[in-house]
């Protein structure tokens, strides 16, 4: 058996595990959400910092009662952030009964 350096094969593991965990997450750009969720991203776009994140999701394009938004802040990585933001909207989403999945706000 061939010997494989260990820092290779955890680096190999943590592009294979970043790349699935990006592609799990549905995503939207800021112009595709409602207004009024336009307007929460962007108070919130400013304290977001270099790894925050934003996550929407939303049943109805007027009625606020079936919207959800969510932002993580304070976060050390990028993808820590995406992933809390999604799982805090979607926490969010369930509790207001809101039945769409809840995506990532991305400015492409």
């Amino acid at each position: 058996m061939r010997n494989t350096s260990p820092l290779f094969v955890s680096l190999l593991l943590a592009t294979a595990f970043g790349s699935v965990v990006a592609q799990d997450l549905p995503t939207v750009t800021p112009s595709q959400l409602p207004q009024q969720l336009q307007d929460q991203y962007a108070r919130n776009r400013p304290d977001l910092g270099r790894y925050g994140h934003c996550a929407a999701g939303y049943d109805s394009r007027t009625d606020g009662l079936k919207m959800a938004f969510s932002c993580a802040i304070y976060v050390r990585l990028s993808a820590q952030g995406e992933r809390q933001a999604v799982a805090l909207c979607n926490e969010r989403a369930k509790f207001l009964g809101v039945k769409a999945r809840c995506a990532l706000i991305e400015e492409r």
